[in-house]
C-alpha cells in the first residue's frame, strides 16, 4: 500500500484535505472526487499509470515518488526536495538502479 500512504503523506505535509487535493488533480481533463482519493489512501484503488501522473503533479513529486515505499522518511523527502535537478537526477538513477537490480 506505498503508494496510498505516500499520497497521505505528501498531501498533510503540503497541508491539504482531500478535497482539495481532489480539485488539484487532473486525470483525461476532469478533476476526481475526494471519495477517489479517501479510497486510493487506503490501498482500495489500484490507479492507472495516467492517475498516478496526475497525482504526482497535483503533489509536486515525480510518479516514482509516489510508488516507492519511502513515505515514512520525512528527513528523506525533505533533503530530496531541497535538492538541486542535477543531484535529484542522481538519486533518481540510483533508486532505478535498485529497483531494476531487483527483478
Amino acid at each position: 500500500m506505498a503508494l496510498g500512504d505516500n499520497v497521505k503523506w505528501r498531501r498533510t505535509a503540503l497541508g491539504l484535505t482531500q478535497a482539495e487535493l481532489a480539485r488539484l488533480v487532473v486525470i483525461d481533463r476532469k478533476h476526481p472526487d475526494r471519495s477517489w482519493i479517501c479510497r486510493l489512501e487506503q490501498g482500495r484503488v489500484d490507479p492507472r499509470m495516467s492517475q498516478v501522473r496526475g497525482l504526482a503533479k497535483a503533489l509536486r513529486v515525480k510518479p516514482w515518488q509516489l510508488v516507492v515505499e519511502m513515505y515514512e522518511n520525512g528527513t528523506f523527502w525533505e533533503r530530496y526536495l531541497s535538492l538541486d535537478p542535477k543531484h535529484k537526477r542522481e538519486v533518481q538513477r540510483m533508486v532505478q538502479w535498485f529497483w531494476e537490480g531487483r527483478s
